[in-house]
């Protein structure tokens, strides 16, 4: 979920999606601290939704989460779409217990945590948010943009500013078949094709409901997905 509070329990090796479970050992560390950058000087802040070169961040050092946001540092991100093998796209209801976009709907995401490659945090995302059997049943995982994009939003109690990684994860079975386990923070979920997709989005765009967290830019990169009908499994 976007802007997540929770700090995870995860394994030493976690961050290396080497095999395409994470397995669960004894040894596990408490991720609390992500990295956290400056723009080089002379640079002026990007616009929100632009594309930025990750290269010429400067890192500054490590936060913990809370510090991240109330500071309005610029830390490093994903948002996956999912899509099942007809094209349908997943929504998760953030949890009521969540201090940004309570019960409102959404999006995988994840923040990126030191030394970790940007596949990795969407495949933890995934992992995480809606359980380790999800990991095997990806066909493709793709990047939507060239260049990952810097989002900056404003909330009042805090600023978000993240470099975000958007991805498009496509999985090989249809919902029906998918066995999900839904993180703690997740209150529910649902399937909507693409035309089903857009327009709640532009029903909220258009000020007539509340239901979506970030109903502008969610309807910017669905724009940009193609969505296949895989053939059956054999």
């Amino acid at each position: 979920i976007l802007a997540i509070h929770a700090r995870l329990l995860i394994t030493n090796n976690l961050s290396r999606f080497t095999q395409t479970k994470k397995s669960i050992t004894a040894e596990t560390v408490l991720l609390e601290d992500l990295g956290v950058f400056k723009l080089p000087s002379g640079l002026q802040e990007p616009p929100h939704m632009s594309d930025l070169d990750p290269n010429v961040l400067i890192e500054v050092g490590r936060k913990d989460i809370d510090a991240v946001h109330s500071e309005a540092l610029i830390h490093i991100g994903a948002w996956i779409f999912v899509t099942d093998a007809d094209g349908l796209f997943l929504l998760i209801q953030r949890g009521p217990e969540l201090v940004t976009c309570p019960n409102a709907w959404g999006i995988v995401g994840e923040h990126t945590t030191p030394d970790e490659e940007p596949i990795e945090t969407a495949k933890r995302g995934i992992s995480e948010e809606l359980g380790d059997d999800l990991l095997d049943e990806i066909k493709s995982i793709q990047n939507l943009t060239e260049t990952p994009q810097y989002l900056v939003f404003d909330w009042g109690h805090r600023v978000d500013r993240q470099l975000t990684y958007i991805w498009h994860a496509q999985l090989g079975k249809r919902h029906e078949d998918l066995h999900l386990v839904l993180d703690d923070e997740v209150a529910n979920h649902k399937w909507l094709d693409m035309d089903k997709l857009k327009k709640q989005l532009r029903k909220e765009i258009n000020g007539t409901h509340e239901v979506f967290c970030v109903p502008t830019e969610t309807e910017y990169y669905v724009n940009m997905i193609n969505t296949t009908k895989l053939p059956p499994e054999r």
